[in-house]
């Protein structure tokens, strides 16, 4: 894997990429509001993938959805971390083909591309790709959306692909949640869960519609079913995330509506 702090021609492409990058985080608003798809708020987070390293293509879908007014907005890639001998590519606009690892360190979408986007109006033809090509380990890219007018203007999102550990993403397969009643009706919610091939314990996250964490429960095999307390919280749309070792396997939307 490369590593872009090694002083090498290679990694040194890496290093500028990462400070231009800096440059981009620190000036940026959120003028998008990224959504994975289970509804998630993933702006400034890491969305991460789960595969195996004989797969043909992983991909990762974000939603994107302009803040305010309208803005014309274009995509740039950086490659952070990333396995020699794989590809990666993205869409947006339109899908571009397939680039080898460290050929593109910074991959800016072409003017052409860029979308007219008006407030509201979800956009939702972007995708991330990685193409594994029988590499295990974990590659990272960070995705910007930036206002072509203003490029200091940009939210962004990281996407870091797992390939190879087979035994997460087959567990991740296993985890069912069904969450009832939803919506609430002024009841309290129950959360039902399978982890039937999980050893040890997983969390019950509970975020609002803006990403906010409200609420954590430990799960153990065994014990199935958690229930939550509506009473304090505000009606509006939730998530429910179960969680093992830091990584999130399945996601719930659920309703709270008033007591």
């Amino acid at each position: 894997m490369w590593n872009p702090i090694d002083p090498n021609p290679m990694e040194l492409r890496y290093a500028l990429s990462i400070l231009g990058l800096a440059t981009l985080t620190v000036n940026g608003q959120d003028i998008i509001t990224l959504h994975d798809g289970g509804g998630n708020v993933v702006n400034g987070t890491t969305v991460r993938y789960y595969g195996t390293a004989d797969a043909s293509v992983e991909e990762v879908a974000l939603h994107a959805t302009l803040v305010s007014g309208q803005r014309e907005i274009n995509v740039r890639r950086y490659e952070l971390t990333v396995d020699a001998n794989t590809q990666n590519y993205f869409c947006w606009g339109i899908c571009y083909g397939p680039q080898d690892a460290g050929a593109i360190p910074v991959w800016n979408s072409l003017p052409i591309h860029s979308l007219q986007m008006q407030a509201g109006v979800e956009v939702s033809n972007f995708k991330a790709y990685h193409v594994p090509m029988g590499v295990q380990g974990v590659s990272t890219y960070r995705y910007v959306w930036y206002d072509v007018a203003m490029p200091t203007d940009s939210v962004w999102a990281d996407i870091e692909f797992h390939s190879g550990t087979v035994g997460m993403a087959e567990l991740a397969r296993s985890v069912n949640l069904n969450v009832f009643p939803n919506p609430s009706k002024g009841s309290d919610v129950q959360f039902d869960v399978d982890l039937a091939e999980m050893s040890g314990t997983a969390a019950l996250v509970i975020h609002n519609a803006v990403g906010q964490k409200v609420r954590t429960s430990t799960l153990r095999t065994g014990q199935p079913v958690a229930r939550l307390s509506t009473e304090a919280m505000a009606p509006g749309l939730y998530f429910a995330s179960v969680q093992y070792q830091g990584r999130t396997l399945i996601t719930q939307r659920f309703v709270v509506s008033g007591r």
